[in-house]
Parts: C-alpha cells; sequence; structure tokens
C-alpha cells in the first residue's frame, strides 16, 4: 500500500508534515481494519494470522525496522519507558517460545504458538510507529479522531443490532477473504439483546466502546472550529450503547474511565458530567423498562451467573498447567480453548508467559499509563493536558477489561490497545516540546 522508498525520502517516521504523516495514516488504516471489518474475515490459507488487520500490522512493523537500518539521524539519548517495556515483554515472549519448541509442543499447540509469535511482531510495530511516528500533537488528534468516530459507528451499528434483532453484517463478503467462524453478534441476557457490532463477541464490543469513550469526550471538550459541537454525537452514541450493551467489564470500565477523567476536569465540567450521567440514566430508565435492574442484577448475582461460574469453574485446571511452566510458561498462545475458558487475560498469560511474562505485560501496560501522566504533568496548555488525561483513562479502562476476558484472542481489543499504548508514548515526547 506505501511505497517504501517514498516513505524513506518523506522520512514519515519523523513527521516532517504534521497532519499528513505516513504514520498517520497507517494508523488510521490499521484502526479501521481492525475495528471496520468483520473480525471474522481472513485469508484462509493463513489461518488465525490471516486478517487483514494482522497483515497490515506487520507490514508496519517491518517498516518500522526497515527504517531503523536506514534512518541517517541519530536515535534519541533519552530511553522511552514503552520502548524498554516493549522490549522486555518481547524478549521473555521469544525465549518461552524458544522454551517450548526445545521441550516439545503437539501439533495442535505449535501452529498457534508461530501465529502468536506473529502476532506480537504485528502488535509491536503498531506501537512502534505510534511512538515514534507520531511526532505533533495534530498527529495524534488524527488518531484520536479515528478512534473517536470509529467508536462511535461502532456503537451506532449496535444499536441498531439491538433495535432489529438482526446481525445486519452477514451479507458482507470480499474477494480473497473467507469466514473463519460465525460471529455472535446477537446474544441476550436478562430478556435482553446484547450486540456485538463489527467484534467477536458482545463483551468485545461493549469494552472497546468504554475505552473509547473517554478520547471521545476529550474531543467534544477541547475542539474548535464550527463543527466542534457534532463531536459529540460520537459521544451519546458510545455512552448509551455501551450502557445498552448488558457487560458488567463494560460498566465496569466505563465507572473507571470516567473517574480518571474527573481528576483534570474544572468544577463546572464535573456537574454537568454528572448531571448528563444521571440524565442518561433517567432515559434508559424510561426508555428501557427493566434495564437498570438487569445491570444492578449484574453485579448482585454472584456465582449464580453462567458467565461468572463458566469462568471461576476452569480455574484450578489453569493453575495446574502454571505450576508446570511456572516462571517461563508454556509459550503464547499454547493455552487453547479446547483446554479451558478463564475469560482472564492475565490469568492466561500467567499459563503461556509464566511469571515473567505476566509481570513484563503489567510492565508495559504500567509503561503507557505513566507516559499519559507524565504527558499531562508537562503539558504546557490544558488542551494537551486534556488528551493526555484521556489517554491514561483509555489506557486504565482497557487494562481493567483484560481481567474480564481473554483480550489478546479478540483483535479489535487487542489491537486498540497498542494503538492506545502507542500513542501515550507519542505524548509522552511531544509534551515537552510544548
Amino acid at each position: 500500500m506505501f511505497r517504501v522508498n517514498a516513505l524513506l525520502r518523506r522520512e514519515g517516521l519523523r513527521g516532517s508534515s504534521p497532519g499528513a504523516s505516513d504514520a498517520t495514516a497507517f494508523l488510521t488504516i490499521y484502526i479501521l481494519l481492525t475495528c471496520a471489518l468483520p473480525s471474522n474475515l481472513v485469508i484462509s490459507s493463513l489461518g488465525s494470522i490471516g486478517r487483514p488487520s494482522n497483515l497490515f500490522a506487520l507490514a508496519g512493523f517491518g517498516w518500522w525496522v526497515l527504517h531503523q537500518f536506514t534512518r541517517v539521524t541519530p536515535t534519541t539519548t533519552r530511553r522511552h519507558p514503552l520502548r524498554v517495556a516493549l522490549t522486555v515483554f518481547l524478549l521473555v515472549a521469544l525465549a518461552s517460545y524458544a522454551f517450548a519448541m526445545l521441550r516439545g509442543l503437539p501439533d495442535t499447540e505449535a501452529s498457534p504458538a508461530d501465529a502468536g509469535l506473529l502476532r506480537l511482531a504485528g502488535w509491536a510495530g503498531v506501537l512502534l510507529v505510534a511512538v515514534d511516528g507520531l511526532r505533533t500533537r495534530e498527529n495524534v488528534r488524527s488518531v484520536i479522531r479515528c478512534v473517536a468516530v470509529v467508536g462511535g459507528l461502532t456503537a451506532a451499528l449496535g444499536l441498531l443490532q439491538s433495535a432489529t434483532g438482526s446481525s445486519l453484517i452477514d451479507w458482507i463478503r470480499i474477494p480473497g477473504l473467507s469466514l473463519s467462524s460465525e460471529l455472535a453478534n446477537i446474544d441476550s441476557r436478562g430478556g435482553f439483546i446484547r450486540a456485538a457490532g463489527m467484534a467477536v463477541h458482545p463483551l468485545e464490543y461493549g469494552v472497546v466502546l468504554s475505552t473509547s469513550l473517554p478520547l471521545a469526550i476529550t474531543l467534544a471538550l477541547t475542539e474548535s472550529g464550527k463543527r466542534r459541537n457534532l463531536w459529540w454525537m460520537p459521544v451519546g452514541l458510545i455512552a448509551v450503547a455501551a450502557m445498552l450493551s448488558v457487560s458488567r467489564a463494560a460498566l465496569i470500565c466505563m465507572t473507571a474511565a470516567f473517574i480518571v477523567l474527573l481528576f483534570v476536569w474544572p468544577k463546572a465540567i464535573r456537574r454537568s458530567a454528572i448531571m448528563l450521567v444521571a440524565l442518561l440514566v433517567a432515559i434508559i430508565y424510561v426508555a428501557s423498562p427493566g434495564m437498570l435492574g438487569t445491570l444492578f442484577g449484574l453485579f448482585t448475582v454472584g456465582t449464580n451467573d453462567p458467565s461468572i461460574s463458566s469462568r471461576t469453574n476452569g480455574y484450578s485446571t489453569a493453575f495446574g498447567m502454571i505450576s508446570q511452566h511456572l516462571f517461563m510458561g508454556r509459550g503464547f498462545g499454547t493455552f487453547l480453548p479446547a483446554y479451558v475458558i478463564v475469560d482472564n487475560q492475565y490469568l492466561g498469560l500467567l499459563v503461556e508467559l509464566g511469571i515473567a511474562g505476566l509481570a513484563a505485560f503489567l510492565g508495559l501496560i504500567a509503561a503507557g499509563a505513566y507516559c499519559a501522566s507524565r504527558a499531562r504533568r508537562m503539558a504546557g496548555d490544558d488542551s494537551l493536558r486534556q488528551t493526555s488525561q484521556a489517554m491514561l483513562a483509555s489506557i486504565v479502562a482497557a487494562g481493567i477489561a483484560y481481567g474480564f476476558f481473554d483480550a489478546l484472542s479478540f483483535p479489535m481489543a487487542a489491537g486498540l490497545m497498542f494503538v492506545l499504548l502507542g500513542t501515550a508514548g507519542a505524548l509522552y515526547r511531544i509534551a515537552p516540546e510544548g
């Protein structure tokens, strides 16, 4: 899609053309491939790695590596927290893969282990292109606008699915791509339809909405120009759709993100935000009788909820696997759903990458949160300060969500996390420059 020679001449990763850099275009296309295509469309001969977003991410990793070998400018002497954290995580994953291959893997695990390593390389490419390629605040805002627009469109699709009780995307077919599985687009809980948009599952859909909401809110608050008020449209769509997703994880993530945002909002905005939340709850109460009771029941049903019992029932099996390979794990991608489903990415990483891998991944998320927090403290104006805090809120929400499902197996949830981390890394570098 991009001609390598042209990229190197224009030095897109250095951001010589603010607002139209190649890195911004790359991330925009990646977000669209991840969120605007049904997640079950793949190149069948390539298996799970054959999603267009995966292949595009791998191309981004290759682009970044090629740029490192051909650039003529020296690297910065300042160590970037995200680069360090990502390097540690990838080294642990490679070591775990090597140990798994030396130990010997059954055929059913060998191919997923290879695919897992390729997925990690792709996500690393997305993060690194964002960290090094987004050189100005306008580059960052372009990516955030894309996330907000895609979040709003995803929410609109989900609301239509809920209203019609139909998937609405079954007709989508793209030459060269085939269906890898059926999407669970329409589900139900408490008598209410749970939509999934383009996501694999309603839970992923709700989590993607709740993590994109802080960015949409901040855009609406900080954008200027005649069309500023239009940015409240995705905010409203995302907020309503996330509430109606009937997802425990989505509600917790949305609440956590809202609390993080409150810390930088002036008192007037805080009061208005609380009033708007109360108004939203009232509208849902009137428009959808019984919804609030269902949402409240998500947190009071306890272990009687099948979605909770199915998670906890598999814990003993998971911990048994952990004890066999405590430090380095079994290898990323080898903890197959056929064994047991725990719906907890952190527990899954403990099985696949051991204590070292879990610590490295937590360090990666912590590094992203630190970059966003540090950028907020170094920001020279309120707009950049709010943007950095919104990025922190989204990372916190996504990090919490990873405790509710095996998020790295879901393309939208995984891809969005690495976009957020990379953009936080870009803010960390941009903020001191004003």
